[in-house]
């Protein structure tokens, strides 16, 4: 009798949770010794020098992340100076970059293009858009696994 095993050094699951939590902790301890500032700051950071006066929920879509980490964050930031706040639309609270937050964005730049750069070994540059190509539509297909799993607990009643 053959066991069904499933694999996962083949499940895409699998592979882009290690691949993130790797990528993510290299990257939290270079950016904390180098900036004093985490994964999670270096996203808004990025999310806010592109699309100023965002509120919380912006950016978590945006970065992947749960709204109370992007909150807790953001206060952190403020009360080093990085982000400003103020009152938004339907009582949000929006965010933008100081100075000194743009000044740090623009310090940790040319390191997270070196980080990717390395990340990037072998590939050429059809090769990484067409990676970036297929995380995108990964990302797409994400609303398609959920119906499917809802579906499936509707077939279980």
């Amino acid at each position: 009798m053959s066991i069904d095993l499933f694999d996962l050094n083949r499940c895409i699951g699998a592979l882009s949770t290690r691949f993130s939590s790797r990528l993510g902790s290299g990257a939290s301890q270079e950016y904390h010794q180098r900036f004093q500032i985490g994964v999670v700051e270096w996203r808004i950071l990025c999310h806010l020098a592109v699309e100023p006066w965002s509120n919380v929920i912006a950016m978590a879509n945006s970065i992947g992340l749960d709204k109370s980490s992007v909150s807790r964050a953001l206060a952190e930031m403020k009360t080093r100076g990085l982000v400003e706040m103020r009152d938004g639309v339907r009582r949000t609270r929006e965010a933008n970059l100081t100075a000194e937050g743009l000044a740090l964005h623009h310090e940790v730049l040319p390191v997270a293009r070196a980080r990717e750069a390395a990340l990037l070994t072998g590939f050429d540059a059809q090769e990484a858009q067409q990676l970036l190509d297929y995380f995108h539509r990964l990302i797409a297909n994400l609303p398609k696994v959920e119906e499917d799993a809802q579906r499936r607990a509707g077939q279980d009643d």
